[in-house]
């Protein structure tokens, strides 16, 4: 039983290229916003636990550490309009990453678009040099049957020149036999 032919793998899908890329590029973006939201939970816990321990401490009358400005601590995120401006944030966060996005995709679309035209370039010159090589074929062939012309016209006059040569000497040797005879004082 015959072994099945094994389908050769063509070239790659651009398409596919560009979606396993946008994919990529999602999927990192992703686990980049998770991170930057599990920090900012944690800085939150922090600061809510900070705040719980500085009142304790107050109420045992150890003084308490002064809040670095900037940090969690100092932002109005511990209020009411916490709710109110995480949800902006995560509002700014999807605008990002959706500006990442269509960024990404004009990107892979630019690069599709130049793949194209190389590979139309490339077929045009794949189509220019079969036709090259289908003239010169033609004319190696046309080459070939002159040549082989030509030897069989030399082979003919090969044997033309012996036949003359052997028809020349015979000739000669008959002349040279008559002027032997005529000019010998035999007779």
């Amino acid at each position: 039983m015959p072994k099945p032919a094994k389908a050769q793998p063509g070239p790659a899908d651009v398409a596919v290229l560009a979606r396993e890329a946008v994919i990529s590029f999602l999927h990192d973006a992703s686990i980049a916003t998770a991170d930057r939201q599990a920090v900012r939970v944690t800085d939150g816990e922090a600061s809510a636990t900070a705040g719980a321990d500085a009142g304790a401490s107050k109420a045992v009358g150890i003084p308490a550490q002064a809040p670095v400005p900037g940090s969690p601590e100092t932002t109005p995120a511990a209020g009411p309009g916490a709710a109110g401006l995480a949800g902006w944030g995560a509002a700014a966060i999807g605008v990002a990453t959706l500006d990442r996005i269509e960024a990404a995709a004009a990107k892979v679309e630019a690069d599709i678009a130049v793949a194209l035209r190389a590979y139309a370039e490339l077929q045009a010159g794949a189509g220019a040099a079969a036709e090259a090589a289908v003239h010169a074929a033609e004319s190696a062939m046309a080459s070939a049957g002159v040549a082989t012309d030509a030897e069989r016209q030399v082979r003919i006059s090969l044997r033309q020149v012996r036949q003359y040569v052997v028809v020349t000497v015979v000739l000669l040797v008959v002349v040279i036999i008559i002027l032997a005879e005529v000019t010998s004082p035999v007779h």
